[in-house]
């Protein structure tokens, strides 16, 4: 049975200003587990964001230049199977080629 999740960041202390700089998976596209979803920003460094579980991406609530709140739901996934504890995401830093 599919549940759904809503992507939202970890908490830190303190708690930093993200802003979502880039989505990198439109809606409707299906997922892996630590697949890059976004790309966020801290006004100094760009972190990725990446999906915490394998599934369909159905909606952004954030577009890019948004800033996000600590406890805002910035997309939502759809996964199958039994509905288990997901870990919030944490921001990864993006690697320069």
């Amino acid at each position: 049975m599919p549940f759904v999740y809503e992507v939202t960041l970890a908490e830190e202390s303190p708690q930093p200003t993200y802003k979502l700089m880039q989505q990198l998976v439109p809606e409707g596209t299906l997922v892996g587990t630590g697949q890059n979803i976004g790309v966020l920003s801290d006004g100094r460094s760009e972190f990725h964001l990446r999906a915490p579980l394998q599934g369909l991406l159905v909606e952004w609530f954030a577009a890019s230049g948004d800033t996000l709140d600590p406890d805002e739901v910035i997309a939502r996934i759809v996964a199958e199977g039994a509905e288990r504890p997901v870990d919030a995401v944490a921001r990864v830093r993006s690697q320069i080629c």
